[in-house]
């Protein structure tokens, strides 16, 4: 025997589960989208090969500095030049006082072109430089 609908209890829907979903979807977009404009203004580049290169653990704690084979300089913030690079470099440094430089260089930039860039990065406080390459077989 069926109960009339009128007489049926509501069902209750819980909405708990659904606001926790949609802000864990939130957080999740969110990381994204900050994970991506930081890989915004990586330049393909041509790394140098080196057979003593190992691959650090942890990343964090970086300031990525690219420059193309014609001696282009690149940052997070996009295309720059020597002297706002060094700014930049200042003020990443006040932010965030053990701040590494990943100095990533395209084989074909001349050492010239590089060695201004050192120079830039030693001038505006920076203490660690890393200089990336690939792993040689």
């Amino acid at each position: 025997m069926r109960v009339p609908r009128k007489q049926r209890a509501a069902e209750d829907f819980q909405m708990a589960p659904m606001i926790d979903m949609v802000f864990l979807l939130l957080v999740f977009f969110m990381c994204v989208s900050s994970l991506v404009q930081a890989d915004r203004f990586q330049v393909e580049l041509d790394l140098p090969e080196s057979t003593e290169s190992t691959v650090p653990e942890d990343l964090s704690g970086r300031g990525a500095i690219s420059v193309d084979e014609d001696g282009t300089l690149y940052t997070h913030r996009g295309e720059t030049d020597l002297d706002s690079m060094r700014e930049q470099i200042r003020a990443d440094l006040r932010q965030e006082p053990e701040l590494q430089i990943h100095l990533r260089a395209d084989e074909a930039t001349p050492f010239e072109v590089i060695r201004r860039v050192l120079s830039a990065c030693a001038e505006a406080g920076a203490m660690e430089i890393i200089y990336a390459t690939h792993q040689a077989d």
